[in-house]
Formats: structure tokens, C-alpha cells, sequence
């Protein structure tokens, strides 16, 4: 057995009994009494989009649209003919809180080929998850759901001034058309962006 080998296994040992090492590997389960999602923490983000995607066709679909599948990669949906990319966060943590109306919209890109981007935010249920509240003055809802064209997006985002959009990945420098947003309050008041009860 190699020098490093030997090492390594002594580590190894050690960390099996490292409180550090229990915290640093211990799965964030803020959500497990959540009946919906608590085991949402537990899939790859490829299936935590497939899951996103199926919620939000399921929400529409009890709303009165037509969900169809895409006809291609570059959105998720055809909902009442609009090809749609959709966009779902949990509310995210920090540490064992769940922070309210705290939520992702990752991996929007102007480039592809949509024409409406539906965006759904899901808040713990009440007294199942430690929540800290947040004070963007808008009602407490469990669901946010709201919508945006795509060419009011374009518009904005060629536009000067700060935005709520950010680049990710490779970023700016590497003309990256990838952008997130972690505001919610800042995307929820952008005039473009409308309840997706006005869908």
C-alpha cells in the first residue's frame, strides 16, 4: 500500500467520528415534513427541473390551459399555444431556515426559442420548517406564480441601468446569454412581469 494510501486511511478513521465532518456532509433537510417536497433535497437538478416542469403543467392544466409537449430543447412546455420555459425554486436556505420568498430563477437565456417564461416559488408550509420571514411587503402565500414575455425580457436586459438578472457561469467576459436572479422582490415588480393569473 502507498505512503498516501496509509494516510488516507488514517483520515479516513479520523472523520468517521469528526463532528465538522457530520455537519459538512449532513443533507440539508429543511423541507422533510413538507408532504410535497420533502424529498425534493434529494435529486439531482436534472430532476428537480423534470419535477419543476411537471408541478407547473399540472398548475396550468387546473387553471384551464392546454399543456402540450415542447417542440424542441428550448423551452419546457406549449401551454396554450405560447412555447414556455419554466422556472420553479423551493425556497432556499440558510443553514437549518428556510428564508421566505427566498427563491432561484437559474439558467434564463434569451438566446433560445421561447416566447413566455413562467416562474413558480414555493414556500415551506406553515409550522412544518423553522422560516424566517421576509419583509418584501407582499402577501404571504405558499405559491408564487407569475409570468413574462420574452420580448419585454430582451427589452430589459438591453437596456441600461442595474438589473435583477445576473450573468452565471462563464459570465459577462464570456458572453455568456446565462443569467439568474436571486431577487424575487426586484423580478416580482418589474412592470413586465404579471401574476400568472393574468396568463
Amino acid at each position: 500500500m502507498s505512503i498516501i494510501n496509509q494516510v488516507a486511511n488514517k483520515v479516513n478513521e479520523n472523520l468517521i467520528n469528526c463532528d465538522n465532518w457530520e455537519k459538512l456532509t449532513t443533507i440539508n433537510s429543511n423541507w422533510k415534513r413538507d408532504p410535497l417536497f420533502h424529498n425534493y433535497h434529494k435529486l439531482g437538478n436534472k430532476q428537480k427541473g423534470v419535477l419543476g416542469e411537471y408541478y407547473v403543467e399540472k398548475l396550468m392544466e387546473a387553471n384551464g390551459s392546454t399543456v402540450e409537449a415542447p417542440s424542441n430543447s428550448d423551452h419546457d412546455r406549449i401551454i396554450d399555444g405560447y412555447e414556455t420555459e419554466i422556472k420553479f425554486s423551493l425556497a432556499v436556505s440558510k443553514k437549518d431556515t428556510v428564508i421566505y420568498d427566498k427563491f432561484m430563477i437559474n439558467h434564463v437565456a434569451a438566446s433560445k426559442k421561447w416566447d413566455r417564461l413562467i416562474f413558480v416559488g414555493v414556500n415551506p408550509k406553515r409550522g412544518l420548517a423553522n422560516i424566517q420571514e421576509s419583509n418584501n411587503g407582499i402577501a404571504k402565500n405558499r405559491v408564487r406564480a407569475y409570468f413574462m414575455e420574452k420580448s419585454d425580457f430582451v427589452k430589459y436586459m438591453s437596456s441600461p441601468g442595474v438589473k435583477v438578472f445576473k450573468h452565471q457561469q462563464s459570465g459577462e467576459k464570456g458572453k455568456n446569454d446565462d443569467f439568474i436572479c436571486t431577487d424575487f422582490a426586484g423580478f416580482a415588480a418589474l412592470p413586465f412581469v404579471k401574476e400568472l393569473s393574468q396568463w
